[in-house]
């Protein structure tokens, strides 16, 4: 069974933070960012094929998780953590919300 989860996090530069997604994980998953669409993915390999896409819009990076329901609170830590380390200049928040309306992990930068 599998199970989604997305993060709306507000950024100054959310390609920048993307495509940082990307390096972070080039050697554990195969990934893409497209700076002119503003859009790319991280392609995960854990027994489960494990998507992330990235969407960067005006002043927000959206993150879409999808992956086997027992990995979904892992994953969303892992790539969480990623993104507050990465923007920990802007102390970005990290809230994720699973499919259905019900809240995921958060995580936040330490001031």
């Amino acid at each position: 069974m599998s199970a989604s989860s997305t993060a709306r996090i507000r950024c100054a530069e959310p390609g920048r933070y993307a495509k940082f997604l990307t390096e972070r994980f080039a050697r554990s998953a195969r990934t893409e960012w497209n700076k002119q669409q503003g859009r790319g993915s991280l392609m995960f390999a854990w027994g489960k094929e494990v998507e992330v896409d990235m969407i960067a819009g005006d002043g927000v990076l959206l993150l879409h998780l999808e992956c086997p329901v027992q990995q979904v609170e892992q994953l969303e830590a892992i790539i969480g953590i990623a993104v507050v380390e990465i923007g920990d200049k802007e102390e970005l928040h990290v809230q994720w919300r699973r499919a259905g309306g019900t809240d995921g992990t958060r995580w936040t930068a330490r001031a």
